[in-house]
């Protein structure tokens, strides 16, 4: 069962007067909803708070995505593309040792999808509708979990200093922000692009492996574009993902670990 932490502003205000609830209101809510959960939330990834440890881990078969091998600590990560960014959005929310995640922003979330995934959904926090002050919401999540995905605000997300806040917080309590969609500022953009699928026999059959290509850039991109390629395998239960295949760049086959098989 998953944690669902939507924050209720209907309630907030006089149904008489339609004015935006006060966010002090809203944000005292979701206060007092993650101290409803108590410590589970604040349970952290054992080494988060060892000195020198500057990357969330991913699983096995994303590690090559990245510079230092892992999500960079106190930053905003960018997922963009095509539809192989979600996948790839929920591998990455998937990563070893997880402690507690959060999605923000995302009613349509696919569930299913994400456990096959392997997605633990008995350690994630849903805040589907975020309201108007998004960064602020993401700045009281940095307190007690460690990886926020969040769907990129449609408005504007408020001025610098704001976003200053919001990175310092994550800084302080070496948390990651998964932005589907685009971010000002982001410290590594992923790209997604579909290279190709395979399954499908003469005539029958059904779509199983999905090729994708993965183009990352930004400042933590050690100063140039790199390119890797990962596969997504399904199986009856499961989705796993693979760095790479023989026909990929010759990169390596290791598989990643996160199946719920």
């Amino acid at each position: 069962m998953y944690e669902s932490m939507a924050v209720e502003t209907d309630r907030l205000h006089d149904p008489a007067r339609p004015v935006e609830p006060d966010r002090q209101q809203v944000l005292a809510e979701l206060r007092r909803r993650m101290a409803g959960l108590g410590d589970k939330v604040t349970e952290r990834t054992p080494g988060v708070e060892t000195p020198g440890t500057r990357t969330l881990p991913v699983l096995p078969g994303l590690s090559g995505l990245f510079p230092r091998g892992g999500l960079p600590r106190g930053g905003v990560v960018s997922v963009t593309g095509d539809a192989g960014a979600t996948s790839l959005l929920f591998a990455l929310l998937a990563g070893p040792q997880r402690s507690w995640s959060a999605v923000v922003g995302m009613p349509g979330l696919g569930l299913l999808a994400a456990a096959e995934l392997g997605v633990d959904l008995a350690k994630v926090v849903l805040v589907p509708d975020p309201g108007p002050d998004v960064v602020q919401i993401l700045s009281v999540l940095a307190d007690g979990v460690e990886l926020i995905a969040v769907d990129a605000p449609s408005g504007a997300l408020g001025s610098a200093a704001r976003l200053r806040v919001l990175t310092g917080k994550l800084r302080q309590h070496g948390a990651v922000v998964l932005v589907s969609g685009s971010w000002p500022g982001a410290e590594l953009v992923l790209r997604t692009r579909t290279l190709g699928w395979t399954g499908l026999g003469q005539g029958h059959g059904r779509l199983r492996d999905r090729e994708v290509e993965v183009t990352v850039t930004g400042r933590g991109a050690s100063g140039r574009p790199s390119r890797s390629i990962i596969t997504l395998r399904s199986a009856r239960s499961a989705v796993a993902v693979t760095a790479g295949t023989a026909s990929s760049a010759g990169l390596g086959g290791e598989a990643a670990t996160g199946t719920t098989g």
